[in-house]
């Protein structure tokens, strides 16, 4: 199960290279014109309602979401004392490639899910 964790919002148009940033602000909004909407929507100001323990994964090198959202996901569940773990694939993008990584991915899942459930 794979999901994104922050989706678009403000943040996400700040930390993306130009080049994707003007196609998503056609798609999504303008940063300065649509400021009040991203807040709205930005999960980063729903965390409170999370209550089931959190594991998040990520690529380094993804250039679609960067890896600061990931970052900064788990950083304000942690101020919410909320029970989150990161793990960032140093060497994926925005999917996870190489069959050592899907090994690790998988061994965490299943530790977590024994660990949580």
């Amino acid at each position: 199960m794979y999901a994104h964790v922050n989706g678009v919002n403000k943040t996400f148009l700040e930390n993306t290279g130009p080049w994707r940033r003007k196609l998503r602000e056609y798609e999504y909004g303008t940063l300065g014109a649509d400021d009040d909407f991203f807040e709205e929507i930005a999960p980063l100001n729903h965390l409170e309602r999370i209550e089931a323990p959190l594991l998040v994964f990520h690529g380094k090198n993804d250039t679609r979401v960067p890896v600061s959202e990931a970052e900064q996901l788990t950083a304000t569940m942690r101020e919410l004392k909320k029970d989150v773990e990161l793990v960032v694939f140093e060497d994926e993008g925005h999917q996870t490639d190489k069959l050592s990584n899907h090994i690790t991915m998988n061994t965490l899942i299943v530790e977590f899910f024994n660990k949580t459930l």
